[in-house]
């Protein structure tokens, strides 16, 4: 008896099932980018920049050259879009619906997020993960994003200031 139930028993099977864990969603994320784009015959390769997004409710982004020099600024919320373009002095403030019928897409903040987070269930990016942006608003662009030093869950400010120097640009809708 003592011998059968030593074979019995070593027979058996010790692994334990484990569920899988759900994807990991957040509230708040901050993260740093490396950034290579092109898009109207121009290519960057230097870029760097910021990123923060409360989930379903504001992103924030912040676009540096080479020795930290910032570029260009968004934020997107709900309704409106900001975006400030530093090298050409002008920027842009308009309603979410009104830019999405002047481009003539479907423009939304979870659009912007799932583009940014490459999913769309509200899954944060990983230390060192690639995103690829393709999109064809505003003549063609493509980027890669390389995300890095990110922060879950760390309420953060979205600053966005306007200047006086600044020239207000309308886009108009693509043929």
């Amino acid at each position: 008896m003592l011998a059968l139930s030593l074979v019995t028993a070593s027979c058996a099977s010790r692994k334990k099932t484990v569920a899988p864990t759900p994807p990991q969603t957040f509230e708040w994320l901050t993260a740093n980018m490396d950034i290579q784009a092109e898009g109207n015959g121009m290519s960057f390769n230097d870029l760097s920049g910021q990123v923060r997004m409360r989930h379903d409710s504001i992103i924030w982004l912040s676009v540096t050259a080479t020795m930290g020099v910032e570029v260009l600024r968004a934020k997107v919320s709900n309704d409106s879009v900001w975006v400030i373009n530093r090298l050409e002095k002008t920027y842009l403030a308009e309603p979410l619906d009104s830019l999405a019928l002047q481009l003539g897409v479907p423009l939304s903040l979870p659009w912007v997020q799932t583009l940014l987070l490459d999913n769309n269930q509200g899954v944060p990016p990983v230390e060192n993960q690639t995103v690829q942006l393709k999109t064809f608003l505003m003549g063609g662009f493509a980027a890669k994003l390389k995300y890095s030093n990110i922060k879950l869950d760390q309420p953060t400010t979205f600053p966005l200031k306007i200047t006086d120097k600044m020239e207000r640009i309308r886009l108009k809708k693509q043929p």
